[in-house]
């Protein structure tokens, strides 16, 4: 993996980047931080931001022709700008103190001139000098300021700069014209900054605007004798500084990293939805905003920053890291050497429903679920997954796509135009709902069968090489049928097959139960909300189709304020990050107060699982019992060997026997909340029924003869079972408690 292979999933994020007002400002001054700190009447704190980005903030809070108030986002909800400079002004009064800053670092060999002592050449001049190299300014007149020494506020002028000036050291010669390069021809590098009109050394036509450099590689230049603004100037001598010290340290010139042309990238704004509009505060009194007004003018800041994905998923809201750091640590956890490596965001990883919703929301399209899918793939192919995560659910698709998979063409023939796909887990939930839909679709399309899996627990688990192998098995399964049309009830299902099969073609069930004059369903509910599940987001068709089903049912619909939020199943997240799993769950049950319509089983069984009221929409189709119980493991798992038994001898006339195992005859006893708790841990009956057999076929157990418990285990490839249980009766058993692990125990003789 290479870091540019992660890093690509989240390029397009601008979390974190400068919000349009500060792209705007020449200074690239963090005015968000600013404004922050201003706001929570930090003035210290505010200062430094604003003293660090303008080199000198007694002029520029007065005379910034405040170009970032174009772009204020504030606009967007029809108030007037945040009136930067007033607050910046508030700073300057309020700050206790300005004392610039000293700094501690040892003198530099390297001699710079600055030719002018106005604003743009002592911008240049005082960051070089705190820096520590040796500076001279040379300015005709006989003090610095230039063009602001007319200006009827030039003593103020002059106190800020005395004051920054203060804390550094270097040479002034005043009443001293340069008039030729060849005066400072001993000096190591030469700044312009002669002020408009002045003298540019038959340079100015070679500037270049980016690196303020010049034809002559040790001549730079800048300022208002290069065409701009007081305050551009003033930023020109901040850039030129950092330019001329690359140049004296590497003899090349290039652009500072991360600085960026302040005119452009203005155009990246917000919605801002649910922000209220809040109007300008105007001073109270001719002195400007008391601490109170400037704190809360600043207070009106809107803070830009897009939090469109971590404010809609709980995960990254928990974890609250940005999509780019997401992708460095996918790469670092990927490539550091094993001993150093923390793993850090295996969890996380793991704890993605990979619904798509923050994609869905985000500006630019960022895929936080694509980037995880991407690492979990990764990790399983070097070996290096947390296999008991997804163990359960993959054991799960290699039965539905063996011993449960079936696939025939109607009765009598080899090959149809339409074949019924219902998915692994509908038969699973119920078996009415595949054995009803397939007699509507055998009846009204002459539709064949396939039970089978999508491959989700094999593309949740990033097992490329299980779902590759699921993939061919289906395509030639679909071919040998004649290439029908396929019939989606599973939105998971379907958004899989759009994925990897895309040649197949497909509709949604709903869509034709919808369209037929023989459906008439029933009404569970007088009022009710239709839970979309996070794979139907693009499925128009199946969405409209499951609302025109429950409105025939003369249900009164409402929506959702987010539609296609997962419901917590999505990813398999629930053994990697349970409390997560609960919020989220938790979350979606309380949506909404009415009760739910689903179409996805998962999204039933979870809303069940939280006794939310729900329904399936084949519950309403087919007048089936709408029950709040959920399945179990095991029922499941006999009601899809059940649909296909029944299939088998309606199409083919054959009784089809599932496989036996020896510990099938096996009855066990477990209590309701027992059962409950190894359902949430994925712990099948069939599971406990082989560990119990074979610790009491060979006796390889603990027992208790005070009280007749007994306690065993079961060695799976991933992941090792325990059960602690007591025989009531020839071949029966209490099971008393049941978890399990991944460690590994050996046996010695």
């Amino acid at each position: 993996m290479k870091l540019e292979d992660s890093a690509a999933y989240a390029a397009k994020c601008f979390r974190g980047e400068p919000p349009s007002c500060a792209f705007a400002c020449p200074f690239h001054m963090d005015i968000r931080s600013f404004l922050d700190k201003a706001a929570k009447g930090r003035w210290g704190a505010a200062y430094k931001i604003l003293r660090d980005a303008t080199v000198f903030p007694g002029i520029v809070a007065a005379l910034c022709d405040q170009p970032c108030r174009q772009f204020c986002q504030r606009t967007v909800l029809g108030d007037a700008a945040i009136a930067l400079r007033d607050v910046e002004a508030a700073c300057l009064r309020y700050a206790k103190d300005r004392k610039p800053q000293a700094y501690v670092i040892p003198p530099k060999d390297k001699r710079i001139a600055v030719i002018g002592a106005g604003p743009a050449g002592l911008s240049c001049a005082l960051n070089l000098a705190q820096k520590k190299y040796q500076v001279t300014v040379f300015d005709r007149e006989s003090g610095w300021g230039g063009g602001l020494r007319s200006h009827p506020r030039f003593a103020e002028f002059d106190e800020e700069l005395a004051l920054q000036f203060s804390a550094v050291d270097l040479e002034f010669r005043f009443d001293s014209e340069v008039k030729s390069l060849d005066e400072v021809a001993d000096f190591d590098a030469v700044y312009v900054a002669t002020g408009a009109d002045g003298e540019s050394f038959g340079l100015l036509e070679s500037w270049d605007k980016n690196l303020l450099t010049t034809s002559n590689p040790r001549v730079f230049m800048g300022g208002e004798i290069c065409g701009v603004t007081l305050m551009e100037g003033i930023a020109q001598g901040i850039t030129a500084s950092k330019v001329i010290e690359v140049f004296l340290q590497t003899g090349k010139t290039t652009r500072p990293h991360g600085d960026h042309d302040y005119a452009e990238g203005c155009g990246r704004y917000l919605d801002h939805e649910g922000e209220v509009s809040v109007p300008l505060v105007v001073p109270s009194g001719p002195e400007g905003y008391t601490e109170e007004e400037a704190r809360a003018e600043a207070a009106r800041c809107l803070q830009c920053d897009c939090d469109k994905c971590l404010a809609g998923c709980e995960m990254l809201r928990r974890f609250h890291k940005d999509p780019q750091r997401i992708a460095r640590e996918v790469y670092t956890d990927m490539v550091v050497n094993p001993p150093f490596s923390t793993r850090q965001v295996t969890r996380e990883i793991y704890s993605c429903n990979i619904c798509g919703y923050c994609k869905s929301v985000c500006p630019v399209d960022v895929d936080i679920g694509a980037l995880s899918q991407f690492s979990r793939t990764a990790r399983m192919s070097a070996g290096i997954h947390p296999a008991a995560l997804h163990d359960f659910w993959l054991r799960e698709m290699d039965f539905n796509t063996s011993e449960g998979a079936f696939a025939s063409a109607p009765k009598g023939r080899e090959t149809c135009k339409y074949a019924f796909y219902p998915g692994c887990q509908l038969g699973a939930a119920n078996p009415e709902y595949v054995l009803r839909s397939y007699d509507f679709l055998r009846d009204t399309y002459d539709s064949g069968i396939i039970l089978g899996c999508c491959g989700a627990p094999a593309y949740w688990a990033g097992d490329q090489a299980r779902l590759r192998a699921n993939v061919e098995a289906t395509r030639r399964r679909w071919s040998e049928m004649g290439e029908p049309t396929l019939v989606f009830a599973c939105a998971t299902c379907e958004s899989l097959f759009h994925l990897f099969l895309p040649e197949i073609p497909r509709v949604s069930l709903y869509e034709l139960l919808a369209a037929s004059d023989k459906i008439s369903p029933a009404q569970p509910y007088p009022a009710a909300v239709v839970f979309d599940p996070c794979a139907a987001r693009d499925d128009h068709g199946m969405e409209s189709g499951v609302r025109e089903l429950a409105g025939k049912a003369g249900v009164t619909l409402d929506e959702l304020t987010e539609k296609n939020h997962c419901c917590g199943h999505g990813g398999h997240i629930r053994i990697a990050n349970p409390s997560l799993y609960n919020e989220i769950t938790r979350n979606r049950a309380e949506a909404s107060d009415r009760p739910y319509i689903v179409y996805c089983v998962n999204c039933r069984e979870v809303f069940a699982s939280r006794s939310k009221e729900c329904a399936h929409i084949l519950d309403l189709v087919f007048d089936l019992p709408v029950t709040p119980r959920v399945p179990t493991l095991q029922e499941k798992r006999d009601n899809s060997v059940k649909v296909k038994r029944e299939l088998m001898k309606q199409i083919q006339d054959i009784d089809f026997q599932p496989e036996r195992h020896e510990w099938d005859s096996l009855r066990l006893i477990i209590s309701d909340d027992l059962q409950k708790e190894m359902d949430q841990k994925l712990i099948s009956e069939a599971d406990l029924k082989e560990a119990i057999w074979r610790a009491e076929t060979y006796c390889d157990k603990f027992y208790d003869e005070k009280d007749g418990m007994s306690m065993c285990s079961l060695i799976k490839p991933v992941i090792t079972y325990w059960v602690q249980y007591r025989e009531t009766a020839p071949n029966t058993y209490e099971v008393c408690s049941a978890y399990y692990h991944r460690m590994r125990l050996g046996q010695k003789e």
